[in-house]
């Protein structure tokens, strides 16, 4: 930051500079103009300057002049022609008239001066903040374009800008983010194809082998891949999350035909489990303005999370007020302990017996709600007694 600061000083110096030298320039040509003396002898040879004696009462002066004139001072009165006369006491009481004496017109530097000075002015406020406020414009849009398609940019800031050492910071921050998401990327295909396959394999090896084990290790043995594989879908669903973000479209949809569908997934519980739904969205005319795909993934992990706990009920409601959708799954189950804010954290899980998973459901909820402009609540519900969780995203301002 040394080499900007320098060049910043000297820039303020430079035009302080400028500014002192056109004030001088400006009391010179007000000097010029109406700071001058009279030249008697050159007026008297001109024959422009005449002097005569008048009686004292020939003209009518004020108290105060006639005590100026007995001091022996000299005053002068103007005319409407611009010519002025100077008169002094003699001794005998009368007055001595000398004139007439033409004032010279002021210069007109000092109307082309004042434009200068404010253009020095400008020049000063353009060169000090002009460049700086065009370079954090572009970093501006540079930043939003990264936000909305990730990727390793170049600011074209030069070096020679005040803020280059935080565009060149810029720059090795998004080429490290890319990285990190590539990185991501690669892990998350890696699971999909590397460890599906073998724990389809040895899935098909443990049904081969189902009569020679005993019955205890057969168990254990499907447990635990059920469990791998149950990691593997919540990291996917995971990944998916943190990276869809760009690629996200809000829709209107119809509520009626969303909720169908949604639920239409969730058919095969229906014989464990009873679903009761509520919907209104009358105050937006039946319809939701939504990222279908991730929000179909977040009332999804609700629904999920529902079937986990839940003993016998399962309430599912959508409520459009006049600022607000409101997407609410209640179930009947133990609740939430006191753990409600944290478990919308990634990788948080319950302290209950019935807790399982890998604590990203919930985390998978608030990031879709955060792209919805919306909130996760978390409380028990007073009809079912268990857990009521609610997503709650803004409505358009038209």
């Amino acid at each position: 930051m040394k080499p900007q600061l320098l060049r910043l000083f000297v820039l303020i110096i430079a035009s302080c500079a400028l500014i002192v030298w056109s004030f001088n320039l400006i009391y010179s040509a007000f000097d010029d103009a109406y700071g001058y003396n009279l030249d008697a002898e050159a007026l008297l040879r001109q024959g422009s300057l005449e002097f005569r004696d008048i009686p004292a009462g020939h003209i009518a002066f004020s108290a105060e002049l006639m005590e100026k004139l007995a001091a022996g001072q000299l005053i002068s009165l103007g005319r409407e022609n611009g010519e002025s006369y100077y008169y002094q006491q003699l001794e005998n009481g009368d007055l001595r008239e000398m004139g007439p004496v033409v004032s010279r017109p002021g210069s007109d530097k000092i109307t082309a001066l004042i434009p200068l000075l404010y253009a020095s002015l400008a020049l000063t406020i353009l060169l000090l903040i002009g460049r700086v406020f065009k370079d954090l414009s572009l970093l501006q849009s540079k930043a939003l374009s990264f936000g909305d398609s990730p990727q390793k940019l170049k600011t074209g800031i030069r070096p020679r800008s005040a803020i280059y050492p935080l565009a060149l910071s810029f720059e090795t921050m998004t080429a490290q983010i890319m990285d990190f998401l590539q990185l991501h990327k690669d892990l998350s295909r890696t699971i999909s194809h590397e460890i599906r396959t073998p724990l389809s394999r040895m899935r098909f090896a443990l049904e081969l082998s189902r009569e020679q084990l005993p019955e205890q290790y057969l168990s254990r043995l499907s447990q635990d891949i059920d469990q791998i594989e149950e990691l593997t879908r919540s990291y996917l669903s995971f990944a998916q999350v943190e990276h869809q973000q760009h690629k996200q479209t809000r829709q209107w949809l119809d509520a009626d035909a969303f909720m169908a569908d949604l639920l239409s997934k969730f058919s095969i519980y229906a014989d464990r489990f009873q679903f009761s739904l509520q919907l209104d969205c009358q105050a937006s005319g039946g319809k939701i303005q939504i990222d279908p795909l991730s929000m179909e993934l977040a009332a999804q992990n609700l629904i999920a999370n529902a079937l986990r706990y839940a003993g016998k009920q399962i309430r599912i409601s959508l409520l459009a007020t006049e600022r607000h959708w409101t997407l609410t799954v209640a179930d009947d189950g133990p609740g939430f302990d006191d753990k409600g804010s944290e478990l919308r954290r990634a990788f948080e899980r319950g302290q209950k017996e019935q807790s399982s998973g890998y604590g990203l459901g919930l985390y998978i909820v608030r990031k879709i709600a955060i792209w919805h402009q919306g909130t996760v609540k978390i409380k028990r519900d007073s009809d079912l007694g268990g857990a009521a969780i609610s997503l709650r995203w803004r409505r358009p301002v038209f």
